[in-house]
């Protein structure tokens, strides 16, 4: 050991290793090349090495390589793909000097076209499709929070792959690892979980609070612009534009004027994505709608500028909201522990889920398609932006309680409304009563003992009740009325519940969200923004 530093060192890691279990010898192994790199751990300009490299179009193309293998420890992947130009980067050892990072600039690639590339030492071959010049359709990937909880985080990796073997690339909306300045972190969080899927396709990061100034962050995407933190590139059709939120309102005043500069600069783009890790507008348990800082001061450049989607991290949900035109969404559930979300934003909120997810997008010249997937790959959302047209959305659900504060043993009245919808045929819902962390179920009152379950009552619409369930031993309820028959009226309601609060209730407040479907005569699907109510349980 070469000092006191050094030894307190190696016994951080050997604290690590203990907790991993020796579970997997691989990771062990690269603790050990972490100790002796940290005692040299360099932020210089990364190295390059072209002949350690080979970018082809079929694995038989690839040859043997004249130089002894490179010791790898994390990559390799790709990043800052062009239509023609690329750039490959990994981790090396060299012998016990220190942990070296590597970036080799790639050129002479063509459009649209599928490659495979191999690094001299590497235990797996990578891929990458180089954007398109014309208006030919890609896809991407877009996903966050990944840190902490590195199964979940392969699940989602996983699953994404399963979805789209053919995407093009992935934007992390941050928050990649519990501690940026922990090379334990990156190893079991990230480099774990992610190696196989950053061998897949090159993934741009936007910088969460938990990276923020990391200087191992900046290193591992030193290639792009801002080091990762504030940068943009285009895909195609698509100009996208990344932040760095975590400096508060001073960081954001510093990247004003280079935003400007570049929004206005791509303002031929066929659309334009906005991606910072703090989400502007988000639904929380706190009262909140966001950050206030940066509504006031993105926000407004945003509609200036004709910003078609805002991408954000933080808060552990999927969210999507809808504001002047402009798609806000939090795609937060890559494997963090999931949090509550509260009520829904007035006139804005399009879709709240408490799971683990991650968002499909589909692009050409005239819109894009973005669809959102739970860990099991059922969808969550789904909706279109097209170029030029707005989002006109007028109908809203809206519910209604006699009153907010609630005392254990009462009942009260809850009451679920249609706002706004024309030709409206067919509806269905689902109503949690029930909140699991800390747990609270409610009990609904039956509202027809004459019929086999515990039924809800039926509102005004006048159709065909199809479903009419209130389980209150999973606390959903499930509700579908079809053949309406292209009623409308300003406010109709659907239906009513009573419920009961338990006694041994020891919950402060419960959130009742319906969520709906709607179909209009001709079977589409009526977007809509949500409602809810806050109920207070006062002891």
């Amino acid at each position: 050991m070469k000092n006191k530093k050094d030894i307190m060192e190696f016994k951080k890691n050997v604290s690590a290793i203990r907790y991993f279990g020796f579970r997997n010898l691989r990771i062990f192994i690269r603790l050990i090349i972490c100790f002796f790199s940290l005692i040299g751990f360099s932020s210089c300009d990364p190295y390059s090495d072209e002949a350690q490299v080979q970018i082809v179009t079929g694995a038989d193309l690839f040859k043997p390589f004249l130089s002894p293998p490179r010791e790898i420890v994390y990559g390799p992947y790709s990043l800052k793909v062009t239509p023609d130009t690329a750039v490959i980067a990994w981790e090396e050892m060299r012998g016990r000097e220190k942990l070296r990072h590597v970036e080799v600039y790639i050129v002479g690639l063509s459009p649209a076209t599928e490659y495979v590339y191999c690094v001299n030492g590497a235990e797996k071959d990578g891929r990458l499709l180089t954007p398109p010049v014309d208006d030919s359709p890609f896809s991407f990937f877009i996903w966050g929070d990944s840190r902490t909880d590195s199964d979940t985080a392969r699940q989602v990796a996983d699953k994404m792959m399963e979805i789209d073997p053919d995407a093009s690339f992935a934007l992390h909306t941050g928050d990649f690892v519990l501690d940026g300045d922990s090379v334990e972190c990156w190893e079991s969080e990230w480099w774990g979980p992610m190696s196989d899927f950053m061998l897949y396709l090159p993934i741009y990061p936007i910088m969460g609070n938990h990276e923020a100034n990391s200087e191992i962050y900046h290193r591992y995407f030193s290639a792009l612009e801002g080091k990762g933190a504030t940068y943009s590139f285009d895909w195609g059709g698509i100009h996208v534009v990344v932040l760095d939120s975590n400096r508060g309102q001073t960081g954001i005043d510093e990247q004003i004027e280079w935003l400007k500069a570049d929004l206005q600069a791509n303002m031929d783009a066929d659309f334009i994505i906005a991606g910072h890790h703090l989400p502007a507008y988000a639904s929380s348990t706190d009262g909140g709608n966001g950050s206030e800082m940066l509504q006031n001061t993105l926000v407004p450049i945003y509609e200036q500028y004709g910003v078609d989607l805002v991408i954000s991290g933080d808060v552990h949900t999927y969210q999507h909201h809808l504001k002047n035109n402009i798609h806000y969404i939090i795609s937060a559930g890559g494997g963090a522990r999931l949090y509550d979300y509260g009520l829904p934003l007035g006139g804005m909120t399009m879709k709240l889920y408490k799971t683990f997810n991650f968002s499909h997008v589909l692009a050409d010249s005239e819109s894009i398609n973005i669809t959102t997937y739970d860990l099991e790959g059922n969808t969550l959302d789904s909706f279109e932006v097209v170029r030029g047209e707005p989002t006109d959305i007028n109908s809203m659900i809206k519910v209604e309680i006699g009153t907010s504060e609630v005392t254990p043993g009462d009942q009260f009245l809850l009451d679920i409304f249609v706002q706004g919808v024309e030709n409206l045929d067919k509806v269905s819902f689902t109503l949690a009563f029930y909140r699991d962390d800390p747990p609270i179920m409610l009990k609904v009152i039956d509202a027809d003992m004459q019929i086999e379950g515990v039924q809800i009552e039926k509102g005004g619409l006048k159709g065909d009740v199809i479903v009419n369930q209130a389980d209150n031993a999973q606390g959903i309820i499930k509700y579908q009325e079809e053949n309406i028959g292209s009623f409308y009226s300003e406010m109709i309601k659907v239906a009513s519940a009573t419920f009961e609060v338990p006694e041994d209730v020891k919950v402060a407040a419960l959130y009742l969200i319906p969520k709906f479907i709607l179909f209009d005569m001709s079977g589409k699907k009526v977007p809509h923004f949500m409602g809810g109510v806050k109920v207070i349980i006062k002891r």
